[in-house]
């Protein structure tokens, strides 16, 4: 049968032809139709047709709010590409990206005038002076071998690059997670992730691409209100960041076990799980699955797992799914599909079609992916390796520790020691880490230096910013 070609905006554009009065968009008190998210992202596609060309980018520098979707879906209708501008982006970072893109103009929030004046990027559109018509109608001009988004990479090791993705790579990976996720019309999801990131906007595709319900937070900072809301509204799908589900799972575990009476799944993404969390999501919820999926920025979703269906394999990030190709090469895990981003910005392609992906892992004879570490935060202790996320998982079953990193640093003797960074309760003492550990771990794998710290620093989507904890102090 022969494959059916989908863009991004027939996500939205197919489910408001059908679906045109569903609710599918909640923010605060304000509910939106799929007509009206049609309309106002078809307002905002003729206006960007009028400043850019197709296939030229547009930066989009916006926080979690409805104005960000339509005009996420704007730019995408004028067949321009979407530059995607994390909303805390710092000054720098920003200069960096908007030199290397060369975005023909930004699109944005007046609240973000002050960072473009201070970095003097002045070719500004505010989405606020924009036109904006409940009854307009733009059609698409978009084809799935076009380039959708430019993604940088999150840069936790050299010098971040710009993925550009195509519209067929992000409909490859969107069917892939509705097939396996089971998403469908009636779904309600509640969604607190970050939109300039492919976790919390793949949540948006999802849904919308299925004609079901999204009710979306500005951010995770009231994460009482998220349980609340998933109670109140009788949300049936939950994605978070390991490091929010924590903050649930310790601080409202009761109230979020009120949440299994709705709840299908919660899906979680590529980080560091240790088995007390994965044992109180279990408590939590033990009617509904808990999801983790590995992927990259070039290869979202690349493998899933319900962890609660498959006991056995709870150190795995899942199987790959259909039509995803993963092998093994010199330990380093290699991955190839439809879903797969063949560019980097400035035209750096993939190596014979396989993203080479700087994590080692390894298969098991079923085909499970295991997650060992990036190659660039191995230590070397005397040449033995030390993959620092087998250390992190034995320094969190300590009791009174909150959270924990673990880098290398400089040593004369060995060329490399492992230093540990731990959040904990008040009175903690390290020898505590360390004595567990001695009775736990082969010896040149025990910290040598621990240092307590107020807050592990991870990105946007989860992940956790070693060199930061490298360069720290």
């Amino acid at each position: 049968m022969k494959r059916r070609k989908m863009t991004i905006t027939d996500f939205l554009d197919k489910t408001a032809a059908v679906f045109p009065n569903k609710t599918g968009l909640v923010f605060k008190d304000k509910e939106y139709s799929y007509k009206e998210i049609k309309s106002r992202a078809d307002s905002i596609a003729k206006a960007v047709s009028e400043k850019a060309e197709k296939q030229e980018t547009v930066g989009l520098l916006m926080g979690n709010r409805p104005e960000m979707i339509f005009s996420y879906f704007g730019i995408l209708k004028a067949g321009c590409i979407v530059l995607l501008f994390p909303a805390n982006i710092s000054d720098n970072n920003l200069v960096f990206q908007a030199e290397k893109a060369k975005p023909k103009f930004i699109l944005c929030e007046k609240k973000y005038q002050n960072k473009l004046k201070r970095t003097s990027l002045l070719n500004v559109e505010f989405v606020e002076d924009l036109p904006c018509s409940e009854n307009c109608s733009f059609e698409s001009r978009v084809k799935e071998n076009d380039f959708s988004t430019i993604v940088f990479t999150s840069g936790t090791t050299g010098i971040p690059k710009g993925v550009k993705l195509r519209h067929k790579n992000v409909a490859a990976a969107t069917n892939n997670i509705i097939g396996f996720l089971r998403f469908n019309k009636d779904d309600i999801d509640v969604n607190a992730s970050s939109l300039s990131h492919s976790f919390g906007l793949g949540h948006i595709h999802c849904i919308f691409a299925v004609s079901g319900t999204t009710i979306l937070f500005a951010d995770t900072i009231n994460i009482k209100k998220i349980v609340q809301t998933i109670v109140e509204k009788k949300a049936t799908t939950f994605g978070a960041v390991p490091a929010v589900l924590r903050i649930i799972l310790d601080n409202y575990f009761d109230e979020f076990k009120q949440c299994g009476q709705f709840l299908r799944f919660v899906q979680t993404n590529t980080s560091s799980l240790e088995k007390d969390l994965i044992e109180k999501m279990f408590s939590a919820l033990p009617n509904a699955d808990f999801n983790y999926y590995y992927g990259l920025t070039e290869a979202s979703r690349s493998t899933f797992i319900a962890l609660n269906k498959r006991l056995d394999k709870l150190a795995s990030v899942g199987q790959p799914l259909p039509g995803v190709e993963i092998k093994i090469i010199n330990d380093e895990i290699c991955i190839k599909g439809p879903h797969v981003a063949d560019e980097y910005l400035g035209g750096e392609s993939l190596k014979q079609g396989w993203l080479f992906t700087g994590d080692e892992g390894y298969l098991d004879k079923d085909n499970y992916l295991y997650f060992k570490s990036r190659k660039d935060d191995i230590i070397n202790v005397g040449g033995e390796k030390v993959w620092p996320e087998e250390v992190e998982r034995t320094i969190k079953q300590v009791p009174g520790v909150k959270d924990a990193a673990v880098v290398g640093v400089k040593d004369k003797l060995l060329g490399q020691a492992v230093k540990a960074f731990i959040v904990a309760e008040d009175d903690f003492s390290p020898d505590l880490a360390k004595k567990h550990c001695l009775n736990k771990l082969e010896n040149y794998k025990v910290p040598r230096q621990v240092e307590i710290i107020s807050q592990i620093p991870y990105s946007n989507n989860g992940k956790l910013c070693r060199d930061k904890l490298k360069n720290h102090g």
